[in-house]
């Protein structure tokens, strides 16, 4: 009798799903009857009129595509499986490539930021700033952050071909680079006095082992050189995992607020440092290319008067992207959340202002910025 109740009820159950599932798709036919129309029309056109051939998964996976790109939005995309492939490599930070960061500015120009030392990239003479046009000769015009990196990247040992564009010369060059394993430690650490009071390290990109490199490399300056006084550079460091960002404030605040993130839903959801705080001044190095992850670890920082920022007004990405892995191998990478620091501020499109606003000059190798940091540290400690 028991099990008669059961099935009963499951058997409404997906009766009701059923008439559920079908009214959605009615409404969807009825609402969008012309779309849908045009749609098939295409495809039909397309399959049965059009001189080149095209696959049925490859319509499909364009349709997919177009959905995507429907939303306007730069960060949100659909990622084959080759693509997805790569986004996981740079995250898990080993990979076959040049060495490059590289960043899409506001005019959708691509530009690489701080080639990696000892990499391809950086022997062969590739510099910061540098506009990148071409790619093994196909133009990068209208060509996404994530498609140029999938070019770059290949097999340990191949050639690439990188034609770009130099401002400061008003000159394109090209470089046959050879590809390589690329390692990339996240942190690089030093001193920067000769009494060894005054530690310094450089972020270059949030992934999953920067925060253990993080403290890694800070326990080492404060057991081995008894740093008093810390400067953290996130100049032209385009962010990366979210998840990382937390981890690392965690290591520099006391429980406080890190970053607050909201759905278009309105739900919303704190992070909170935990409670390793270590309690040395500190002053953030930003710049124009701090973006994303290093802007909710410098906004957090700097709201939470952990530390001072110098340097110039950060990018102005407070968005959150989502990646949801699909069943044919690919992903979507889906913009889910806005960001907010501390104090509520919202920065997206508009970036963070340090608190002391210091401009290097391009064409001279005096770095204005870490001379002031170094100025506010030793003000600090000595």
């Amino acid at each position: 009798m028991r099990k008669s109740k059961v099935l009963r009820g499951l058997n409404i159950f997906f009766a009701t799903l059923g008439v559920l599932v079908v009214a959605g798709l009615l409404f969807i036919f009825i609402t969008n009857s012309t779309g849908l129309g045009t749609l098939a029309s295409v495809i039909g056109l397309v399959k049965t009129q059009a001189l080149y051939d095209i696959h049925t998964p490859n319509i499909i996976e364009g349709a997919t595509s177009g959905v995507v790109d429907a939303l306007d939005d730069p960060y949100s995309k659909y990622l084959d499986k080759k693509t997805w492939k790569d986004l996981k490599e740079r995250l898990e930070a080993e990979f076959g490539g040049i060495g490059v960061y590289v960043l899409q500015d506001r005019e959708g120009r691509l530009k690489v930021v701080s080639p990696i030392k000892g990499t391809p990239a950086y022997k062969e003479g590739i510099k910061d700033g540098d506009i990148i046009i071409r790619i093994n000769g196909e133009s990068t015009m209208g060509m996404t952050q994530d498609d140029a990196v999938h070019l770059m990247r290949g097999d340990p040992g191949t050639q690439l071909v990188l034609g770009v564009y130099r401002e400061a010369a008003n000159q394109e060059y090209d470089f046959k680079i050879i590809r390589e394993v690329i390692n990339i430690p996240s942190v690089e650490a030093k001193t920067l006095d000769s009494a060894g009071q005054i530690g310094y390290i450089r972020l270059n990109q949030f992934h999953s082992r920067s925060a253990q490199e993080m403290a890694d490399n800070l326990n080492k300056l404060l057991a081995e050189k008894h740093i008093k006084g810390l400067i953290l550079d996130l100049r032209d460091n385009g962010g990366g995992d979210f998840d990382s960002s937390i981890s690392i404030a965690s290591i520099f605040l006391d429980g406080e607020e890190v970053v607050s993130v909201a759905d278009a839903k309105g739900n919303k959801n704190v992070y909170r440092a935990s409670r390793e705080k270590v309690d040395i001044p500190m002053v953030v190095l930003v710049n124009g290319n701090s973006a994303s992850a290093s802007e909710i670890l410098a906004g957090a920082l700097q709201d939470n008067k952990r530390a001072l920022l110098v340097g110039q007004k950060t990018y102005g990405k407070g968005l959150v992207q989502t990646v949801y892995p699909l069943r044919n191998g690919g992903a979507l990478k889906l913009t889910t959340q806005k960001y907010f620091t501390p104090d509520g501020t919202d920065i997206n499109e508009i970036g963070i202002n340090p608190d002391y606003t210091i401009e290097n000059n391009p064409e001279s190798d005096q770095d204005l910025q870490l001379n002031k940091a170094t100025e506010l540290i030793k003000e600090q400690i000595y």
